[in-house]
């Protein structure tokens, strides 16, 4: 504020005298325009919508002769019906195409032309009605010389004066379009002068500011120098809150997973999984319209929260070392719902909604199966989410090679082997040909 209260004060004067000169140009140039600007505007828009109208008369008139000489030429009763119907919504459209027309007639000689094509038209329309009536009885040979003498003139009739009143409507647009070039030569010689002025009071007002602006350049580097601190300050900080959420949801899932003996290294294993395997898919171009780089980077973020739900399941459940009963397994299939409802609950109002919907479908659908048995809605192939599908195979892979307190850890060949002879049914065909073409890479991730 310091400096803007600096500028001279000659600088000031000199810009509203230029200010004077080029308001004193733009009224000049308004006032010259005003006359005939909005005018002009409608009535091109008014002659256009005409124009358009009659080009749309002359083409519904040869349409309705076409379907006159269509209904001649036929013998079956059927078909004849249509083309009457047919011929009654043309004629409809074209009173109504009139109507419009004459609500703009200004022109004497335009008016009489008009009323000269309505007179036409209206005749034309009884002479159809003649040789419907003739074609309907059979008297096709005297219907077809009605069409190609009486009704063919007529239209020819009606055509030449449609094209008189597009003359006409062409030569108000050409006397328009004479008046607006008048008022645009004023209107640039008014610019030109103001173009003028203002060259003059720039070159001057360049002059006064040269030692201003090498201040506020000075000023302005300050403030971007102290900008770029506080914006490199703010993404640390950012960075450290991500990191914070991050450790805090697989932390929370770890610690679920450790409920049924697991050590916590179930969640990261399958969540490396869950990256490998989108980013093979990826690459080979499968589901590419859903698996985008954000989609991906949500699902990989969201597959820790899988099991979530199975904080809801009973210690007895989770811990038994044999065989679930019919209805222990019904509580362990809970954890599905389950862990959808915890995840909208406890996680909508820190998370963005893209990564609720992801993490809700691989927490709700990651026991489905590809061929419709999985739990709990019991949905088939492609119904079942892509995020899902890909945390599926994961989750039974990890759960296959790893020690639980009902079972010893399966060899990882067998595993592999399992996996493919499952695409189709447990898993998404093409998933499971993905996952067993990366297996050097999981198998890295398993041994670290």
């Amino acid at each position: 504020m310091k400096l803007i209260k600096r500028i001279p004060f000659q600088m000031f004067i000199l810009n509203l005298v230029v200010s004077i000169v080029c308001v004193a140009g733009v009224l000049v140039m308004r006032y010259t325009m005003s006359e005939i600007s909005d005018g002009y505007k409608q009535s091109i828009e008014e002659n256009i919508r005409d124009r358009l109208n009659m080009s749309d008369l002359c083409r519904l008139m040869g349409r309705h002769h076409i379907i006159l000489s269509w209904h001649t030429l036929t013998d079956s009763p059927e078909e004849k019906r249509l083309y009457e119907e047919k011929a009654t919504l043309l004629q409809q459209d074209i009173m109504d195409k009139l109507d419009e027309i004459t609500e703009h007639i200004s022109i004497n000689e335009e008016e009489q032309l008009f009323h000269t094509v309505y007179s036409n038209t209206i005749g034309y329309f009884s002479d159809a009605d003649n040789v419907f009536k003739m074609s309907r009885e059979g008297n096709s040979s005297t219907a077809k010389y009605y069409i190609t003498s009486y009704l063919a003139d007529s239209i020819d009739e009606i055509t030449d004066d449609i094209d008189l009143m597009d003359e006409y409507i062409a030569e108000q647009m050409n006397a328009t379009g004479e008046k607006i070039e008048h008022s645009i030569y004023i209107a640039e010689i008014s610019e030109k002068i103001c173009i003028v002025s203002m060259c003059l009071v720039m070159a001057i007002c360049i002059f006064l500011c040269v030692s201003i602006t090498s201040r506020l350049e000075k000023y302005k580097n300050q403030l971007e120098a102290e900008n770029e601190l506080k914006t490199q300050t703010l993404i640390r900080h950012n960075r450290r809150m991500l990191a914070i959420q991050e450790n805090a949801i697989i932390g929370m899932a770890g610690l679920i997973e450790s409920r049924d003996q697991d050590t916590g290294e179930h969640v990261k294993r399958t969540s490396r999984y869950v990256e490998l395997l989108t980013h093979a898919a990826q690459k080979a171009g499968y589901c590419t319209d859903i698996l985008t780089d954000d989609y991906a980077e949500l699902l990989i973020k969201a597959a820790p929260m899988h099991d979530i739900g199975k904080i809801a399941v009973s210690d007895a459940i989770l811990q038994k070392p044999g065989r679930l009963t019919d209805e222990e397994f019904e509580a362990m299939k809970m954890h599905t719902t389950a862990g959808e409802r915890i995840i909208v609950e406890v996680m909508s109002g820190i998370e963005e909604k893209g990564y609720i919907d992801i993490a809700m479908q691989v927490a709700v659908a990651h026991h489905e199966k590809w061929d419709g048995s999985g739990y709990p809605k019991g949905i088939k192939g492609n119904e079942i989410p892509i995020g899902a599908r890909i945390m599926a195979v994961a989750d039974v892979f990890d759960a296959l090679v790893s020690k639980r307190c009902y079972k010893e850890p399966m060899p990882v060949n067998k595993a592999f082997d399992i996996i493919r002879e499952s695409g189709g049914s447990h898993f998404d065909p093409e998933l499971a040909r993905l996952f067993c073409m990366i297996r050097s890479e999981v198998e890295t991730v398993l041994g670290e």
